[in-house]
């Protein structure tokens, strides 16, 4: 088996780009799979690397990203669809909100054993626009929050925890003076169109974001299904209650909330605003005024640690 290591230095808080990399070295030295370290060197810097990693032909690489979801974002979206490419996890970064929807706890991940023991399963990713998505697209309030985040948490002393504060307050504050809902028209593959101000709109494969929020909790990354759920806007001295409910994934069965609440299922849908829309893209930002989102049946193949 061949086995490429994506390791990000700059995941985290501090670099133990090091001490994985002589973990990995340490567990394969007497083993027969072949293995690779790759330190990426910036942004983007792992979506170059998967795009020319040769392949051989008629073989499988495993490309396991070392870091966060933005290393696994980067990863995946430098090899997928390559004839041979599967990717694994191996979680050193502030959140790793995929393998919450995958199962099993971080150590398995952690776990070089039961890494090479564990089995290719075959799941869904999103596409959208020009990027692939392995867990959720999220556009909104909650964006602009994980945009700020991005920012703050590179400020020393400055946790993970505290960032997300921070980045909450500032944008709440600042939103109840100039809006935080943003216009949009969602165009599902059904003909069906929504259109309303919204506050929250995902978009999901996998079922959680954000570090725990169950945005989507009945989503499966493997049906050939996209979980949509948005909040038309409400007040701040609404949000409270939403947000507590939406984190525990109990907002989809809420009746105070049937007002401001939309669900469905869909294989595609276009996003489209006046406004410019911040979207994160399992935690990589950009910002658009129109996008479009498909489900990408069977299409990432992933390796899960042996822990059932």
């Amino acid at each position: 088996m061949n086995y490429v290591f994506i390791i990000n230095p700059a995941a985290g808080k501090g670099n133990k780009s090091g001490d994985i990399a002589k973990k990995i070295r340490d567990f394969f030295k007497n083993r027969d799979d072949n293995i690779q370290i790759y330190l990426s060197k910036a942004p983007g810097d792992a979506i170059r690397f998967g795009k020319e990693y040769p392949i051989p032909e008629g073989e499988e690489v495993c490309f396991v990203a070392c870091g966060g979801d933005g290393t696994f974002f980067e990863t995946v979206n430098g090899a997928f669809g390559r004839p041979g490419a599967s990717f694994a996890v191996y979680p050193s970064g502030s959140g790793n909100d995929f393998i919450k929807t995958i199962g099993g706890k971080a150590e398995d991940y952690l776990d070089l054993q039961k890494l090479v023991d564990g089995k290719t399963k075959i799941f869904d990713a999103l596409q959208c626009g020009e990027k692939i998505c392995c867990n959720i697209c999220n556009i909104g309030v909650d964006s602009v929050i994980a945009d700020r985040i991005n920012r703050y948490k590179t400020i020393p002393g400055v946790s993970g925890a505290m960032a997300y504060n921070i980045s909450t307050a500032v944008t709440l504050i600042g939103g109840a003076f100039g809006g935080l809902a943003k216009p949009m028209k969602v165009t599902f593959d059904d003909g069906e169109v929504f259109e309303d101000r919204c506050m929250f709109s995902v978009f999901g494969n996998g079922k959680i974001y954000g570090g725990g929020y169950h945005a989507v909790p009945e989503a499966k990354p493997d049906d050939g299904l996209i979980d949509f759920c948005t909040v038309s806007e409400i007040g701040l001295l609404r949000i409270a209650k939403v947000i507590g409910v939406y984190k525990k994934g109990e907002h989809i069965h809420d009746p105070s909330l049937a007002d401001v609440l939309k669900l469905r299922r869909c294989t595609e849908a276009k996003v489209e605003s006046s406004e410019l829309l911040t979207v994160s893209i399992d935690g990589e930002i950009s910002k658009t005024r129109s996008i479009e989102i498909k489900i990408l049946p069977a299409s990432l193949p992933f390796r899960v640690p042996a822990f059932e």
